[in-house]
């Protein structure tokens, strides 16, 4: 549990300019992921925009509020794929429900990603109900199914991109706190 003052210096920052509204895990990683960066509006030489290009679609998102997209590193550096967690901070619920069936809605997920494994499950992240999508990978060790969850909390919507373990999956969705 995040102490109340920490809460309440949060929300100022955020008022005051100084923070950013949503931000994803830089510390206390669950156990084999490690930060390699934080990506956000304000980052050089990238587009905002087409790093969320997949949660626009046919349901409209209006204006996004804030960016923070975190990548990690948990296995063998040049070896293993990296895990990725983006948060959206939309204008209200619904515009966050619209960026949550978009992502939800892409051409590649209308199939499963081998046969005999169900493209998508229910699950529970931080007491919100998510959506796992089982995604088919290529890396260097062969295929093997990549576990991620979409979720909305009040006008945000996030998702993490984990590894090959559903636990360790489940954990570092866990670490964004929402």
């Amino acid at each position: 549990m995040i102490p109340r003052s920490v809460t309440i210096i949060s929300i100022l920052l955020i008022a005051l300019g100084l923070a950013h509204a949503v931000s994803v895990p830089t510390e206390n990683l669950p156990a084999g992921f490690k930060l390699l960066g934080v990506i956000d509006a304000n980052t050089t030489g990238v587009n905002i925009s087409e790093e969320i290009n997949d949660f626009y679609g046919a349901r409209e998102i209006g204006g996004v509020k804030d960016v923070s997209i975190g990548k990690y590193i948990w296995g063998e550096m040049g070896v293993d794929y990296d895990a990725k967690i983006t948060i959206l901070s939309l204008e209200n619920d619904g515009y966050a429900m619209a960026a949550y069936e978009n992502y939800k809605s892409r051409e590649e997920f209308k199939y499963p990603p081998l046969e005999g494994i169900d493209r998508f499950a229910n699950a529970t992240i931080n007491g919100h109900d998510a959506l796992e999508i089982r995604d088919m990978v290529r890396d260097l060790r062969g295929i093997s199914i990549r576990f991620l969850y979409l979720w909305t909390n009040s006008s945000s919507v996030v998702l993490v991109e984990g590894n090959s373990s559903r636990e360790s999956s489940m954990a570092l969705a866990a670490a964004t706190g929402m």
